[in-house]
């Protein structure tokens, strides 16, 4: 089994291979008890977000991890795939600014930047 810094690495490759933008791995465990990490990325468009959003969840099933929660329409500029141990957000490039999860999150640990 993977560890949870293996698997959030695994789908930042994962959103690579997508095309998504800025994606980055928080380890939230120091600032929340609701998670372990946040993976955060960008799309150009809801068609990018859906489908990275798809790939992610079509291969994480392949190795039996269990998505918990989605809130994956696009309509919003953001979409959530809960984890439970790790949260994946995929934003428009206008929602990740306005969210700022990255800010509103400071006192987590950044693990991996890919830009």
């Amino acid at each position: 089994m993977l560890t949870g810094i293996e698997i959030s690495r695994y789908i930042a490759n994962l959103a690579l291979s997508k095309d998504a933008d800025d994606i980055v791995v928080f380890d939230m465990r120091p600032v929340v008890s609701f998670t372990d990490y946040f993976i955060i990325m960008t799309a150009e468009t809801a068609r990018q977000a859906n489908t990275i959003a798809d790939y992610i969840k079509n291969e994480l099933k392949q190795k039996d991890v269990k998505l918990y929660s989605k809130q994956d329409s696009f309509n919003g500029g953001w979409i959530v795939l809960d984890y439970s141990f790790l949260m994946i957000h995929i934003f428009a490039e206008v929602q990740r600014q306005y969210y700022n999860l990255e800010g509103f999150w400071a006192e987590s640990i950044e693990v991996l930047r890919i830009q």
